[in-house]
């Protein structure tokens, strides 16, 4: 019988795999596509970075005995690290249109306050 945590942590396993890290870059560096796209290049994109994951983590005996080879932990510490660089850089990057999403509008602002006078 699959308890309902093992269920949460396989479907945030397959999202952070197969989802997360390609949209972060697909959002960082494409920004002329549309969200569409982006979705579809995330999985690409993820798939990409897991199979760079999973040759740097047991390519050969001696990266296998540095990162500790393919287990369940380490793909879970390596893609949550790779994750967070991303998320980094991303912020790094677009920190112009994070402000606009965060910021109040000042042109509704302005326009409310000329229809009061």
């Amino acid at each position: 019988m699959i308890s309902i945590l093992a269920i949460l942590k396989i479907i945030a396993g397959l999202i952070l795999a197969l989802f997360v890290p390609g949209y972060l870059l697909a959002r960082t560096f494409f920004k002329e596509l549309s969200e569409l796209e982006k979705i579809a290049l995330a999985f690409v994109l993820s798939i990409s970075i897991d199979i760079f994951l999973g040759l740097f983590l047991g390519y050969n005996e001696k990266m296998k005995d540095i990162t500790g080879g393919i287990t369940a932990k380490n793909l879970w510490i390596y893609l949550s690290l790779i994750t967070l660089v991303l998320l980094l850089l991303y912020v790094i990057i677009r920190k112009e249109e994070i402000k606009k999403l965060f910021s109040p509008h000042k042109k509704d602002a302005d326009s409310s306050n000329q229809g009061q006078s």
